[in-house]
């Protein structure tokens, strides 16, 4: 007769005081945590990164979660430029108290073969169907590729997660909606002009921020005009806001702000004038170019005085007494000559 083969018995053995452990259910066992790994760029680590990766560590009672960081140079041909380098990112979720290990560079697909050397029991990312490419122009560089290839791994589907939803080793956590690095450059380019206005009040070279001499100085005198527009508006609000009547105040500021125009005028005007007949004692041929010239504007002044009644008076324009000696010496020299 032949003998039976023992089979064995897949029930779990007693132990020395003949009572049978209790198995218990997955992620119990402080022993033999769950395994689960998560992927992504985590550039600009943010809260959304966070909250993922909170969940991922919360989805059993033990868990030992692995986090994936993705090359610069595929992130950079696939998705697109990072602010951060591959170190920098992975050196700040080693700082994330979620994170049991992280593991960078990290492949961009997942593969079988990848789940069984890290031993991995799922794989937690949200359950949004992922493309391999992110990028336009490469993805369609790509669909073109696989066609040619027939590769049916990917031209199957546009999800690189999708075999392991199907394989049941995917577990998916919630997006934090709102919260993203596309959001948070974003941000930064609508108050661009601002971090550049003040990046250079800090002392920060133009082409430290890949700007010219010429654009720099327009932006910081953009945000000084903006600057001066506040201070303005800020004092008629308080015009406004005055016990006074508004058309009384408003008055005195308007004929405050045109006594001080023509003070200013004139006094550019004054020194304007110094100069000319600086610059023409120096070149003698244009003497009487420039006495000609003042005389005229100042002839034009005084009967614009004498038509509003303002400028009666008995005493000579300063500037007559020069240009009278100035023709005279020229009367002078003429008849010499």
């Amino acid at each position: 007769m032949k003998k039976r083969k023992a089979t064995e018995d897949p029930s779990p053995q007693p132990d020395s005081q003949g009572t049978a452990p209790v198995e218990l259910a997955e992620g119990e066992d402080p022993n033999r945590p769950v395994r689960i790994y998560t992927d992504g760029v985590y550039d600009l680590l943010h809260l959304g990164h966070m909250r993922q990766l909170e969940q991922a560590k919360k989805m059993f009672k033990h868990v030992y979660l692995m986090a994936g960081v993705a090359s610069d140079e595929e992130t950079h041909r696939l998705k697109g430029q990072t602010v951060q380098s591959l170190e920098e990112r992975a050196e700040t979720l080693r700082h994330i108290k979620w994170v049991d290990e992280v593991i960078a560079p990290c492949p961009w697909i997942i593969t079988p073969e990848f789940v069984e050397k890290h031993r991995i029991d799922y794989v937690a990312h949200d359950a949004e169907p992922y493309s391999a490419i992110q990028k336009c122009k490469d993805k369609k560089k790509d669909d073109r590729k696989r066609r040619k290839n027939n590769s049916p791994t990917e031209a199957e589907s546009g999800d690189i997660y999708g075999w392991l939803k199907n394989s049941n080793k995917f577990r998916a956590t919630v997006r934090t909606q709102g919260v993203s690095t596309t959001d948070i450059i974003v941000r930064i380019l609508q108050n661009y002009e601002d971090y550049v206005d003040r990046s250079l009040s800090r002392g920060v070279k133009p082409r430290d921020m890949n700007i010219g001499y010429t654009k720099a100085n327009a932006i910081k005198m953009k945000k000084n005009m903006q600057r001066w527009g506040e201070k303005v508006s800020d004092e008629l609000t308080k015009v406004t806001l005055t016990d006074r009547p508004l058309g009384v105040h408003f008055d005195e500021s308007v004929e405050k702000l045109r006594n001080s125009i023509h003070q200013t005028y004139d006094t550019w005007r004054g020194r304007s004038h110094r100069l000319l007949r600086g610059f023409a004692r120096k070149f003698e041929p244009m003497k009487s170019l420039i006495g000609i010239h003042v005389n005229h504007h100042q002839s034009s002044d005084d009967d614009a005085a004498i038509s509003d009644g303002s400028g009666l008076s008995d005493s000579p324009a300063p500037h007559s007494k020069e240009i009278s000696g100035a023709q005279a010496g020229e009367e002078s020299d003429t008849a010499e000559a």
